[in-house]
Parts: structure tokens; sequence; C-alpha cells
């Protein structure tokens, strides 16, 4: 497992990513033992990741929430960086496991509560963007599952507690495909 980890990393960092759009999200702190035993419950055998040129799959190892994808790339740093430096900390709960799917992998995520977070995502969208998805939904992923497997889960986390996210750090990753990090 680690060394599959390290592999997948060292080849992500040779590959040169692009994106559609940039997007802005908080990084959070949750407690570490109380995270690894939510990954533990997930099998190895029902973790998606991808072909070999994806990336951002399999277990979530660095709890956020996206605040808003699909920032255009003329959007100029610094509007960008004039909404960043409006976030304090927001008041995060991580409250109910729940699940979504696409055509080729599915999500198990925590809903995430807190009214802040809605504050920011509708600030951002005063930036020029795209997006699919017109209602916001903030989570946190846990994992990327393969495809059949992910009701099971959500069934067997029923009764995990809520868990406190204590918000760390903003990252704006670009479409260009780097990131600046701002501390909260």
């Amino acid at each position: 497992m680690e060394l599959k980890k390290k592999v997948r990393e060292a080849l992500l960092k040779q590959t040169e990513r692009k994106y559609d759009y940039g997007c802005v999200m908080i990084y959070t702190e949750v407690d570490p033992e109380e995270w690894k035993a939510i990954q533990k419950t997930v099998n190895e055998d029902d973790v998606y990741f991808g072909d070999e040129d994806a990336s951002g799959f399999g277990r979530e190892m660095e709890p956020h929430i996206t605040i808003l994808y699909g920032i255009h790339s003329d959007v100029p740093d610094e509007d960008v960086e004039k909404l960043i430096k409006t976030i304090t900390n927001p008041k995060i709960k991580l409250f109910k496991v729940s699940s979504f799917k696409n055509e080729t992998f599915e999500v198990l995520k925590f809903d995430v509560k807190s009214k802040a977070l809605h504050v920011l995502n509708t600030l951002f969208k005063t930036l020029p963007h795209t997006t699919s998805f017109p209602v916001y939904h903030p989570h946190v992923t846990i994992a990327y599952l393969n495809k059949g497997t992910v009701d099971g889960y959500v069934d067997k986390m029923k009764g995990v507690k809520p868990l406190n996210a204590k918000p760390t750090k903003i990252i704006y990753s670009k479409p260009d495909g780097t990131k600046k990090e701002y501390k909260l």
C-alpha cells in the first residue's frame, strides 16, 4: 500500500497537469486517529485509483472542502487573493456520511455543516466561473470507490459520530496546475 502510494505520487510529480478551471479549497485538520479509523473502514480492493494518468483519486488523506471549482484561467490571481483575504476561521462540522455517483466511480464523503462556507461560495461566484453544479453541497471526500461499492459503506457508517474540522489553510489550485497556499 505505502509503496503504491509513493510510486503514484512520484509519477504525478513528473507530469505537469493543466486543467480547464481553477478552484479554491479550504483544508481542515481532523483528529488524525479518527480520520485513520474512518479510512480503515474502507477495503483497499474497493478504492478507485483511475487510470495511470489520473490524479486526485484513491483515499483522501488531506481532508478539504472545495469552496468553488470552475474559476476561469483569465481571472487575475489578485482578484482571487482579495477574496481569500476575507476568510476567517469558519466553523465546520462533518456530520453525516453519504455518497454521490458518476459513470466512472463513486465518492464516499462527509456532508459538511457550515453557513460560512455557503457565504464564501456565493462570494467566490462573483468571479468569472463555470459550474455544472448550481447548488453548493460542501463535503469532505473520504475515498473514491469502484462502481457498485459505496452504498454498503454509507450503510456501515450510519453511526459514525460527527467530527469537528479545524480550518488550517486555503489552497488556490490554478488551471495551469500550480497551487498557491494561504494560511488562515
